[in-house]
C-alpha cells in the first residue's frame, strides 16, 4: 500500500468514525427520559390481592431505574352492632297509654377489630411473575409483619438487581414496554392495607410531547 493509499484509508476511517459519532449524537437528541413514580400510594382491594399499575412507554430503550417499597398496615374493619333498647313499663288506662309521651332508650355499639395477620402466604408479582423469593436472596427477607419494606432506613427493592434470577421470558414480561401491575396476594389470614411508593425512569423516544 502506498503513502496515497494509506492516507485514504486514514481519511475514510476518520470519516466512518465521525458518521458514528453523529448519529450517537443524534439519538441522544431525539430521546428523552421518562419517570412513573407515586410515594405512599395506596394499594386497591380485589380478591385476595391488593394491587396498582403503571405504564412504562412502548418506544422505551432501556430502563433506568425501577424499585419500589411497601408500608404494610393493619387492616381494621369497622361494624355496627346490634341495636338495644331499654326496657320500659307502659299501662293502659281508659285507652290512654302511661306515661304518655314516652321514650325508648337506644344504644348503638360499634366495635373496631383488627384482623389477626400472618405473613407465610403473602407474595408479590409483577405481571403474574412471582418475584418473592428472589427479593428474599437478594435482601434477606420480605413482609415479616406491619411497618416499611425494606426495613432499612432510606433502602428500596430494586428489580434489575434481582432481574437475573429469572428467565428470560419473564425478564421481558417484568422490562418489556406496556402496562404493568404490581400485586400482593393474600388470603383470609394476611389480610392487611398497603401503600406502595414506586420509581420506574427509562429513557425513550422524544415524540415531541406526544405521548
Amino acid at each position: 500500500m502506498t503513502q496515497i493509499d494509506e492516507a485514504f484509508a486514514k481519511i475514510i476511517k476518520r470519516q466512518d468514525n465521525q458518521n458514528q459519532i453523529e448519529k450517537q449524537r443524534q439519538f441522544q437528541r431525539r430521546n428523552t427520559v421518562s419517570d412513573s413514580k407515586a410515594d405512599f400510594q395506596s394499594m386497591l382491594r380485589g380478591i385476595n390481592r391488593l394491587y396498582t399499575g403503571f405504564t412504562i412507554s412502548r418506544d422505551v430503550q432501556f430502563i433506568m431505574r425501577y424499585t419500589f417499597s411497601l408500608h404494610v398496615r393493619p387492616l381494621v374493619t369497622t361494624f355496627a352492632q346490634t341495636i338495644l333498647t331499654e326496657p320500659k313499663s307502659l299501662s293502659i288506662k281508659n285507652n290512654t297509654i302511661n306515661p304518655n309521651p314516652h321514650n325508648h332508650e337506644v344504644k348503638i355499639g360499634i366495635e373496631v377489630s383488627e384482623q389477626e395477620f400472618e405473613t407465610k402466604n403473602i407474595r408479590i408479582k409483577i405481571n403474574g411473575i412471582d418475584i418473592t423469593d428472589a427479593l428474599i436472596l437478594e435482601y434477606g427477607s420480605f413482609i415479616d409483619g406491619y411497618g416499611y419494606f425494606p426495613k432499612a432506613d432510606g433502602e428500596v427493592y430494586d428489580i434489575l438487581r434481582i432481574i437475573e434470577y429469572f428467565p428470560t421470558w419473564q425478564q421481558s414480561a417484568i422490562l418489556s414496554h406496556g402496562r404493568k401491575e404490581i400485586e400482593l396476594t393474600q388470603d383470609s389470614a394476611s389480610l392487611c392495607e398497603c401503600d406502595i411508593s414506586y420509581h420506574v425512569k427509562f429513557n425513550h423516544i422524544d415524540r415531541g410531547g406526544l405521548a
